[in-house]
């Protein structure tokens, strides 16, 4: 089938689009397209801890961490973003080439807060942005711009909890997510013109949780959030179909965070997280229009895993220093799973921060978290029906992350 032809049926190629609409987040955060940086405290322990408590910040991981101080409290947290990638594609029916860093610098956010409106009794508010970021290649001409140029999505999500403490020791709490996202996708449909998807969409969800202090010092976190589906409502353009209406679906993991932090001594804790995520619910991914299903892409991913320890350690009253290391497991395990838009793979964290106390009421926070993910490989072909490729290559990425926060008791 000549080249020319191909080139004509990447236009089509809508599933492939609207699946690196969610992939594009993961080169900026975590594995899969999920944001582990949620809390500056947790970020400078590479989220050892993290749903035990310690924080405010620890209620996106468990809900019951909304009941852990007494009074009226909050916390916001605000993140940079430096990612790195390069695609390096070795051979592809339009030649070789290198993307160059396909990582768009980025800032995401975070605020918290909950009131104790009883003895045992704790309301909470929690807004988030659990997925997202973006990618873009420095050279948009390189071969794999076929299969994807810009790429963004943001997702904004609000998360009302209750906590209620059941008897001393044992709190559980649980909430709603309503989540909105928007999506965009631009990839190259000829040697002159851009395709483009995009589109927006409501998910609800559920978050649960508890937290168990079964001896002094030692306290127990187990946080559940639910999986959400988004059925991205939108407008697909490109050379060939003209402007469809389109919907894709991105099916997002139930997480799972099992976490532990124990007092070793008066002034020095030890951390650690355990957490799943249900990446393997993520099938495929297809685009559907008036005219009935588009092309679909197959993504097959397995569950991802995390894991991190960490510790704390009071320096003087008011001086807390804290750092952490963490090892993920990537839901991508083949190269025929690694689009060019996320260069995911296994990673290594490694994170400091600091909290100072700077009045009675106000605790400034700071971390800062090097990822090194390891390389991999692609091998790619376009959506079905056009199945053109193989492209095949090499990929390297890094992130770096700076958050800065603030807690207060009001």
């Amino acid at each position: 089938m000549p080249i020319t032809r191909d080139m004509r049926k990447f236009s089509y190629a809508g599933s492939f689009a609207l699946l690196a609409l969610g992939l594009g987040a993961s080169a900026a955060s975590a594995g899969g397209f999920d944001i582990h940086e949620q809390s500056t405290v947790f970020m400078g322990s590479a989220s050892a801890g993290s749903a035990a408590g310690g924080s405010l910040g620890s209620m996106f991981w468990n809900s019951a961490a909304t009941a852990q101080f007494p009074g009226l409290n909050s916390e916001s947290s605000y993140t940079l973003v430096l990612p790195y990638g390069n695609i390096d594609i070795t051979g592809s029916p339009l030649g070789t080439g290198s993307s160059g860093n396909i990582g768009i610098d980025a800032t995401t956010s975070s605020s918290y807060g909950a009131y104790q409106v009883g003895r045992d009794l704790w309301v909470g508010m929690a807004i988030t942005s659990p997925f997202g970021l973006a990618t873009k290649p420095e050279n948009t001409l390189y071969p794999g711009s076929y299969l994807g140029v810009t790429t963004k999505l943001l997702t904004i999500n609000a998360n009302p909890t209750v906590a209620y403490r059941i008897a001393p020791g044992i709190t559980v709490g649980a909430g709603v997510q309503i989540e909105w996202a928007q999506g965009k996708l631009q990839f190259r449909d000829s040697p002159d013109t851009i395709a483009q998807f995009g589109g927006t969409d409501w998910a609800f969800g559920a978050t649960a949780g508890i937290t168990l202090e079964p001896t002094a010092g030692t306290t127990i976190g187990l946080g559940y959030r639910s999986q959400m589906t988004h059925d991205l409502d939108g407008k697909f353009h490109s050379l060939n179909t003209g402007t469809l209406p389109s919907i894709g679906t991105v099916n997002l993991p139930d997480i799972v965070t099992l976490s532990l932090r124990q007092v070793v001594t008066p002034t020095t804790r030890l951390l650690g997280t355990a957490q799943w995520s249900n990446w393997s619910r993520f099938k495929d991914l297809s685009l559907s229009t008036p005219y009935g299903p588009g092309p679909s892409v197959a993504a097959n991913w397995n569950d991802g895993w995390f894991f991190s320890v960490g510790g704390e350690y009071d320096y003087s009253s008011r001086l807390t220093l804290r750092s952490g290391v963490a090892y993920e497991i990537s839901p991508i395990d083949d190269a025929s799973k690694r689009l060019v838009q996320i260069p995911d793979n296994n990673r290594v964290w490694l994170s400091i921060g600091a909290s100072y106390q700077w009045s009675d009421s106000i605790t400034l926070d700071a971390a800062y978290s090097h990822i090194f993910i390891q390389d991999g490989g692609i091998d790619l072909y376009t959506a079905s029906p056009a199945n053109v490729g193989p492209f095949t290559g090499n990929v390297q990425a890094s992130v770096d992350l700076f958050s800065v926060g603030m807690r207060t008791r009001w």
